[in-house]
């Protein structure tokens, strides 16, 4: 069961969330991941991934774990379903130490243990054989890792080469260049670079082309993935059944669980419909009852007023009855009616000019009148 603190009382909001959240139908298996992360200008760590089924790359990403492969899994048990099935985001634990980490999954394997003989034990071993392996903790030393320095492709030197002295081509060299890549070798990014240097030449502009050679691969990557994505959409869209065939013969290395990322597409944005803000004095007061009514804490003497309130103003709106208001003044009491539309601002300073001292029936009379006959006043 979910850990709730001792002493601690739900409120109406809570607990009603609460109840609908544990109606749910628990999950009958999860998974749990491990992943070792060595040390960067962080201490060595080692995270662990609740219900790691429904993790994606992308949410491993602020750990530095995007691309990373847990070095050990098991199964979730009875308990660890039961308290992570209130969770509302996702979950995971981190250790920096191998002896709070065991601590902690001895109690763990002890429930598997109970679920299944022996789980727990093989799963606590294999744990541990990965002590030496992946060192976390005080004592362990921090080993920069050296980078071999790679030599520089022939593409690459070739467009180094083109953005440093491409402004000195006219444009009919640079036009020539691109036609004998497009006729032979047509390497993406020698063909951005080049369609780059002849707008920069053909539009006339003396300054330097303002690029890089990351930024080039970069727009060929682009280009690149949304070519194969538009291809992969247009056969699957023709040919559901063998597009992954189809598919394999112009990108060979193509693979299953790539089509579900191609064919996804963003979500769009539901366009809101606009309403009118609303005004009338009738509809802005159910507004404040419907939230004094949901906010609780009433009772049962005010809740039966609230709700016939509730009615009455509904009940006269829905009949569009006029606004009766009541003044005495002077021991002279008169009713102005105001149509049913009026605005919540205005019926209040008719109000509040109705309380000022000395006010008589004949200016009121006349502030009455400019009301009805203003536009302004619905």
């Amino acid at each position: 069961m979910v850990k709730i603190k001792e002493g601690y009382v739900m409120n109406a909001r809570e607990k009603m969330e609460f109840d609908r959240v544990n109606a749910l139908p628990r999950k009958k298996d999860g998974r749990v991941d491990y992943y070792y992360k060595p040390q960067t200008k962080y201490p060595p760590r080692i995270y662990v991934y609740m219900h790691a089924e429904i993790w994606c790359d992308r949410n491993r990403r602020p750990m530095g774990l995007f691309h990373a492969i847990p070095f050990l899994t098991r199964p979730m048990n009875r308990e660890e379903i039961e308290y992570h099935h209130f969770d509302i985001r996702l979950c995971y634990h981190q250790y920096e130490d191998w002896n709070k980490l065991i601590y902690a999954e001895e109690q763990e394997a002890d429930e598997l243990d109970k679920e299944n003989p022996g789980s727990g034990a093989i799963f606590l071993d294999k744990l541990k054989s990965f002590r030496e392996r992946c060192p976390i903790g005080k004592g362990v030393t921090y080993i920069p890792a050296v980078r071999e320095e790679v030599p520089e492709s022939e593409e690459r030197v070739y467009m180094r080469e083109l953005i440093s002295n491409g402004q000195q081509y006219t444009v009919g060299q640079i036009g020539e260049l691109l036609k004998q890549e497009q006729q032979g070798e047509k390497r993406p990014n020698i063909l951005i670079l080049l369609r780059e240097l002849y707008k920069n030449k053909a539009t006339g502009k003396t300054e330097r082309l303002a690029i890089t050679a990351e930024q080039i691969e970069r727009k060929a990557f682009i280009s690149q993935e949304r070519t194969r994505r538009n291809t992969v959409r247009r056969v699957y869209k023709k040919n559901p059944l063998f597009a992954l065939e189809e598919i394999r013969t112009k990108y060979p290395d193509y693979s299953e669980g790539m089509l579900p990322c191609d064919l996804m597409t963003g979500k769009i944005k539901v366009k809101k419909t606009k309403c009118k803000p609303v005004l009338d004095l009738r509809r802005c007061q159910l507004k404040k009852l419907t939230h004094k009514l949901l906010a609780g804490n009433l009772n049962a003497r005010d809740y039966q007023n609230t709700c016939c309130r509730i009615v009455m103003l509904q009940n006269a709106h829905n009949l569009r009855l006029p606004i009766p208001l009541t003044v005495t003044l002077n021991r002279e009491t008169l009713v102005y009616a105001f149509n049913w539309r009026t605005r919540e601002t205005v019926v209040k300073s008719f109000v509040e000019l109705a309380n000022t001292q000395g006010m008589t029936h004949e200016e009121l009379g006349r502030r009455y009148k400019d009301i009805l006959s203003s536009n302004y006043s619905y």
